[in-house]
């Protein structure tokens, strides 16, 4: 089995983490993602601030999005406790196997590259659609997991398809555009930054987009870590206590036809402290069929990218985790030469 971080405390980096000079962390800028309030009485505004900071950042935090404090406290506790546990009693869910879930894994399974890891472990597991099944394999240890795990999984899928309403709104798509297959599944990653000897060597996750449609992530709110490329320049994400970070994930940036944009993001290490984050990603199923919104092509703007289902992404991202733009093209549109 790989070793995991969490299981011991760590003097020095090892030379399989440490990347080239020109991949590590540099310096960032002083700006913000923005920040958008749920609760604002003018949906079409707050609709409008949505699809605003999509096109711009492709991040923005989510404050008063109706999720009680009291949830949010027990996962984030439940998870740092499952990553306290002894490494015999986490060593069941380890897996190589990138299909399985739920599974504990170290780094990444996605190919890069820089053949360099990652300074992370996460622990992934589908939760919707609910199988009995699956949920009998997650963990009973903490005793509580079985419990919150689902309550939280629950809210934080209702929050992402709260904001793809917002977005099929301010589109003038019908309120229920994103309902279906196009966001049939939700997986959670709760991921694992201990304290890294070195940060300034090393990535707790590599540059990259996401593959789904969007993404709702609960930072630790003591530390920062998640930092955004803008304009060529990194954004350190500054967590808002209680408060979400939403992401526009590839299948997104399709189906608007380019308007919204799947922005390359990187996890960062502290020396001090470790970290915590729970991802909610959620999927269109592996054979939807994916491509741009036929209410948002006419003359003036014509389809920038071709029709695809899911898995053929899928299968192209995998192996190029990093190479955004590889990914990019590989559904684009190739304008004729005359």
């Amino acid at each position: 089995m790989e070793e995991l971080l969490s299981n011991g405390h760590h003097e020095s980096l090892p030379e399989s983490y440490i990347l080239p000079v020109d991949k590590r962390p540099d310096l960032i800028i002083n700006k913000a993602i923005p920040v958008i309030d749920l609760a604002a009485h003018n949906h079409e505004q707050t609709a409008m601030q949505i699809l605003q900071a999509g096109k711009e950042y492709g991040f923005f935090q989510v404050v008063n999005h109706g999720i009680e404090e009291e949830v949010i406290r027990e996962m984030l506790k439940i998870s740092k406790e499952f990553f306290q546990l002894p490494i015999e009693e986490k060593a069941v869910y380890f897996s190589e196997d990138a299909n399985k879930y739920p599974r504990l894994h170290t780094s990444t399974t996605h190919v890069n590259k820089l053949e360099k890891k990652f300074w992370r472990d996460y622990f992934r597991f589908v939760s919707h659609p609910v199988n009995p099944q699956s949920m009998d394999q997650w963990p009973q240890i903490p005793t509580s997991f079985r419990e919150i795990a689902p309550k939280y999984s629950k809210v934080a899928r209702e929050l992402g398809l709260k904001i793809l309403k917002f977005i099929a709104q301010g589109l003038k798509l019908d309120d229920n555009y994103f309902n279906g297959e196009v966001s049939d599944t939700s997986i959670v990653n709760i991921n694992f930054y201990p304290q890294c000897p070195d940060p300034s060597l090393a990535l707790g996750l590599i540059s990259h987009c996401d593959p789904n449609l969007i993404t709702v992530l609960l930072p630790d709110d003591q530390v920062n870590g998640l930092q955004v490329l803008h304009h060529g320049d990194w954004i350190a994400v500054d967590p808002i206590p209680n408060a979400f970070v939403i992401n526009v994930g590839h299948q997104l940036e399709f189906i608007t036809n380019g308007l919204l944009k799947s922005v390359e993001h990187r996890a960062v290490t502290s020396s001090t402290m470790s970290r915590i984050s729970i991802a909610t990603f959620i999927y269109p199923s592996s054979e939807c069929v994916i491509g741009p919104a036929k209410q948002l092509i006419d003359e003036k703007n014509g389809p920038i990218f071709r029709e695809f289902e899911l898995k053929e992404f899928m299968s192209i991202y995998h192996g190029s985790i990093g190479d955004t733009a590889n990914i990019m093209d590989a559904f684009k549109i190739k304008a004729l030469s005359l």
